[in-house]
C-alpha cells in the first residue's frame, strides 16, 4: 500500500474502474485471437496472361461484439477520468453539490485556451473553488487538455473523447479488417507486393503478383483496426486501447490526483472484479502489474512462435519424418517453453544448432511415446 500512498482514499474507486476496463480490453483480446486464428481471408490466384495475382475473393465478417467491448472499454476509462475530477471537486469543497453544480463537472477536452477558458467560466463552475483559475485541480487539467499539443487532434484526449461521442451518440466503435503486412515466405524473385491502403481490405483487392510459372508462399497478416471518427485514420484496435489506457492510467490519473506522472509508480490495471475484497488493501495485494493489451500481444507472440518453432524443426532432415508427432509436441508446450525452445535456435553455430533441434525432436518422440 505504500507503494500507492499517492492515492487518497477519496479515488480509491479508479483501481477498480482501470480493472473493469482492462477486462474488457482483455476480452476484446481473446475474441480477436479466435477470429484471426479461424482466419480472416479468402484468397485466390487468379492468372491474368502471365501473372498470377493473389487477389482477395472473401472478407470474414468481424465478430459485433468487437466494436461494442471497444466502446465500452474507452467509455470506461472516458468515465474514469470524470470520476475521478467529480470526487476530487466534492472533496475539496467539503459538502454536496447541488444538482446544477453536480451536472456542470466533467472532463473537459478543449482544442484552444480560449475554448477551456469558456468552460472554467460555466456559471455553476465558476463558482466552485477547485475549478477556478491558479488552484491546483483547475491547473492540473488545464495541463492535460489538447491544446497543450502542438497537434491536438492527436492528443489521447482528443482521441479518448472522439472515440467515447461517436459510440455514445452515433454507432459502436468502426472496426474493420485491414492488411497490416505481405512477405513473401522464401526466395521473391518476380514477385511484386501491393502496398497496403490505409483503408479496409475489399473483395477484389491484389495483395501480390508474380509470373505465372513461380509459385511463392505468403504470409499474410490481417490487421483488425479501428477508426478515428475526427480524422478517419485506422489504428491497430488493440494498440489503440493500449495506448490510450496507458495514457489514461500512468499520465492522466497520476497528473490530476497526485499532480505528477513522473514521481509515482502507476496504479495496477490487472484485478479480479468479480470477486469481493476485503478492503482496498487486500484489493492491492491481488492486482497484476500487466496490462490486458500486453498479454494479447503476448498470447499471439506465443503462438507465432509456437507455429514458428514446429516448422523450423520441421526442415531438419529427422524432423520432416516426423512432422505430424512434432506439431503435437510443439501444441502441448506451455507460453514459456515455447518461448525459450524459439531463443535456443538463435544459434549461429550450424552444429550446436543441429544438437539443439535434435534434442528437441528426441524430446518430441519420448511425449508422444507416453501417450
Amino acid at each position: 500500500m505504500d507503494h500507492y500512498s499517492w492515492l487518497p482514499d477519496h479515488q480509491q474507486h479508479v483501481v477498480y474502474s482501470l480493472a473493469h476496463a482492462d477486462d474488457l480490453i482483455a476480452r476484446t483480446g481473446r475474441i480477436l485471437h479466435d477470429f484471426t486464428a479461424r482466419g480472416t481471408l479468402e484468397l485466390k490466384n487468379v492468372t491474368v496472361g502471365n501473372t498470377t495475382r493473389a487477389t482477395v475473393i472473401g472478407v470474414a465478417p468481424i465478430p459485433q461484439a468487437v466494436p461494442r467491448l471497444t466502446a465500452d472499454a474507452l467509455n470506461q476509462l472516458r468515465s474514469t477520468l470524470e470520476h475521478v475530477v467529480y470526487a476530487e471537486v466534492v472533496h475539496q469543497v467539503g459538502r454536496a453539490l447541488t444538482p446544477q453544480e453536480a451536472r456542470s463537472i466533467e472532463m473537459p477536452a478543449a482544442a484552444t485556451t480560449d475554448d477551456f477558458d469558456q468552460w472554467l467560466k460555466h456559471r455553476h463552475r465558476s463558482n466552485l473553488a477547485p475549478l477556478q483559475p491558479g488552484a491546483a485541480l483547475c491547473e492540473r487539467l488545464r495541463d492535460l487538455q489538447p491544446f497543450q499539443r502542438r497537434e491536438p487532434e492527436q492528443h489521447p484526449l482528443r482521441i479518448l473523447v472522439e472515440h467515447t461521442n461517436w459510440s455514445k451518440h452515433r454507432t459502436p466503435s468502426v472496426a474493420a479488417t485491414l492488411i497490416g503486412a505481405v512477405i513473401p515466405d522464401g526466395p521473391a524473385e518476380g514477385v511484386l507486393v501491393s502496398t497496403a491502403p490505409n483503408r479496409p481490405v475489399e473483395i477484389g483487392d491484389v495483395l501480390a503478383s508474380s509470373p505465372a510459372d513461380v509459385r511463392v508462399p505468403l504470409d499474410i497478416w490481417p490487421e483488425i483496426s479501428i477508426q478515428r471518427p475526427h480524422c478517419e485514420s485506422w489504428h491497430n484496435l488493440l494498440h489503440e486501447l493500449r495506448d490510450l489506457e496507458q495514457w489514461v492510467r500512468e499520465v492522466a490519473l497520476p497528473a490530476l490526483i497526485a499532480g505528477t506522472s513522473r514521481d509515482v509508480p502507476p496504479l495496477p490495471p490487472h484485478l479480479d472484479t468479480t470477486v469481493g475484497y476485503r478492503d482496498f488493501h487486500a484489493a492491492l495485494a491481488a492486482a497484476r502489474p500487466t496490462p490486458a493489451a500486453a498479454r494479447a500481444a503476448r498470447d499471439l507472440q506465443v503462438e507465432v512462435a509456437r507455429d514458428g518453432l514446429a516448422r523450423i524443426i520441421a526442415l531438419h532432415p529427422e524432423g520432416k519424418k516426423n512432422i505430424d508427432v512434432i506439431k503435437r509436441w510443439a501444441a502441448e508446450l506451455n507460453a514459456d517453453e515455447v518461448l525459450q525452445k524459439v531463443e535456443s535456435l538463435q544459434l549461429p553455430d550450424l552444429r550446436q544448432l543441429d544438437a539443439v533441434v535434435r534434442a528437441m525432436i528426441a524430446d518430441a518422440g519420448k511425449t508422444s511415446g507416453k501417450q
